[in-house]
């Protein structure tokens, strides 16, 4: 089975639709990771009462965090990695202002069936080996991202209209383009355009492991 890494990709755009300069693959993959799910719930006080059931309020933030490993002695897969241009590298696709955005990028996280749309709300550094120069051998970088969602797909939502929706889905074995296009517009009627959408050239042949687009209804 191949190994697929965990792929950092900025954007430009809060709808994920202009890819940004720069991407980032991580050298190992997380040993484990954290995805945070929240409800916001009111609670009223009473004068007199013991308590109030909560009323539901919104859907909270969504969180993903986890640790990455850098090594840069050469006993991890065999590889040397200059873990100073790593970090640096890391920075500049989720941390670093950008000008023309007057932000930081938005970022795409995407790891076998995870898809995340998000940005960088913590990134913390702690360097364990060094060279004898005080150059960083080994470190290890704690990342904290939240959802994030534009507000006009935000307003789509809180409507339900899900067939208005951009969707994602990365292809498991199995999967056929008309029984996707079923689950996610209610019919399998538009996996011609679908196709087209995704630059398919054999739609009854999906590579399990890619990502497809499936546009909202027009």
């Amino acid at each position: 089975m191949t190994l697929v890494k965990m792929v950092l990709q900025s954007y430009e755009n809060e709808q994920f639709t202009t890819k940004g300069a720069d991407s980032y693959t991580v050298f190992l993959n997380p040993e484990s990771f954290s995805h945070t799910y929240s409800i916001a719930y009111s609670k009223t006080e009473t004068l007199g009462q013991n308590g109030q059931a909560p009323k539901f309020k919104a859907i909270g933030d969504e969180e993903v965090s986890f640790d990455l490993l850098l090594d840069g002695t050469g006993a991890v897969e065999g590889k040397v990695l200059d873990v100073g241009k790593d970090i640096k590298k890391l920075r500049n696709v989720v941390l670093e202002y950008q000008g023309k955005l007057h932000s930081p990028y938005y970022v795409q996280l995407s790891w076998s069936n995870l898809l995340f749309n998000c940005r960088l709300t913590k990134f913390d550094i702690s360097y364990t080996l060094f060279k004898p120069d005080g150059s960083p051998l080994r470190a290890k970088v704690s990342l904290t991202f939240v959802g994030f969602t534009d507000p006009a797909t935000l307003a789509k939502q809180a409507d339900k209209q899900s067939s208005d929706l951009t969707h994602h889905h990365r292809v498991q074995a199995g999967d056929t383009l008309p029984t996707l296009c079923h689950r996610i517009y209610g019919k399998p009627d538009y996996y011609i355009q679908v196709a087209r959408r995704n630059d398919l050239i054999n739609f009854r042949r999906l590579e399990p492991g890619s990502v497809l687009v499936f546009p909202p209804l027009v």
